[in-house]
């Protein structure tokens, strides 16, 4: 769920996004005229499609679409000239250029791109011949001033965001830690094992969607000039989430060893309180602090001496089994 913060921040930058859009579309369609073109609604077309949520995202499709422009005019200038204005001529067109595009390995907007400009340029040539240099000319115009405008003006910066998502996820980590090991210490009760396990798959998607946002946030600074410092922050981050993706991990794997260590019936009293204590204590290595500081005190594994002696043979059993199971699935799905 989002909080007030977060959508207040979405509208903020939805309400930026449509101040440059207009500003930008009114400049580029102006730039255009200075030109000398006898069609500048097509600059700002070019500004309304390649204003995308981040600057890196806007150069991007800018590529694309300029790609996709001069392709499809140069296939349509070369052939057009002996081509009826109807359907299927169209069509024809639309995908000779369509398989260059494939041929050349180049993006799947590039291709929409390309038949759009086959489009227009197709039908439009026989009735402005000036329409090809001004569809070229006025993309390229809309493009770069979208990307400036993005750029320079209050530019995305999604980082703050990305922080926020990394605490919370933080937090929920560490909580569902502590109730993971009083679940151990209060005797594996099923129910609550159930519960357990529903509330670690929804975790497992608040991952992902924290690595999304982390993602985002990354690409809005990438052709930021103003955000070195915000980068090195963000940067500071990336430990950490790899440790919260360690720490999601070894709990899913904390309650499917208890779960089946309950059904063998071989646990003990002592042996869940020890592990659910062991539990507690590596808590504090996934709360996530302004900066990666190591821990006052050393953390060890709290295991019986007794067993000292036999953990290469536990860990190359549990290694050997895992592996045993996995080839047992891939061998059962082939069946």
């Amino acid at each position: 769920m989002k909080n007030n913060k977060q959508v207040m921040k979405q509208l903020e930058n939805k309400t930026y996004l449509i101040w440059k859009m207009a500003f930008a579309s009114a400049l580029s369609w102006e730039i255009a005229k200075l030109a000398g073109s006898n069609h500048p609604y097509l600059a700002p077309i070019s500004v309304i499609l390649c204003m995308q949520s981040t600057v890196n995202q806007s150069i991007q499709f800018s590529y694309h679409r300029m790609v996709g422009t001069i392709i499809g005019i140069g296939i349509t200038v070369l052939l057009s000239p002996y081509l009826q204005v109807n359907g299927w001529t169209l069509g024809l067109l639309i995908l000779i250029g369509c398989f260059i595009a494939k041929w050349m390995k180049r993006d799947e907007t590039v291709i929409h791109q390309l038949a759009l400009t086959v489009l227009l340029v197709f039908v439009m040539e026989h009735k402005s011949h000036d329409y090809p240099i001004d569809r070229f000319r006025d993309t390229l115009i809309g493009a770069i001033v979208a990307v400036l405008i993005h750029m320079l003006v209050n530019p995305p910066n999604y980082t703050k965001q990305a922080i926020k998502g990394i605490h919370h996820f933080s937090d929920h980590l560490t909580m569902k830690m502590n109730r993971v090991a009083n679940w151990i210490e209060q005797g594996l009760d099923h129910k609550e094992s159930y519960v357990l396990q529903v509330e670690v798959k929804q975790l497992l998607q608040e991952l992902h969607q924290m690595k999304n946002v982390v993602q985002d946030a990354e690409e809005s600074l990438t052709y930021n000039p103003f955000a070195n410092k915000t980068k090195k922050e963000l940067q500071g981050y990336k430990e950490k989430i790899t440790l919260l993706t360690n720490g999601y991990t070894y709990i899913t794997i904390v309650i499917r060893l208890f779960l089946e260590w309950a059904e063998a019936g071989t646990i003990s009293s002592s042996h869940k309180l020890v592990w659910a204590e062991q539990l507690l204590s590596l808590t504090p290595i996934f709360i996530v602090t302004d900066s990666l500081k190591p821990l006052g005190e050393k953390i060890e594994v709290k295991i019986s001496p007794d067993f000292e002696p036999h953990r290469y043979h536990i860990t190359l059993y549990t290694e050997t089994l895992s592996l045993l199971n996995q080839t047992n699935v891939i061998l059962e799905s082939k069946n």
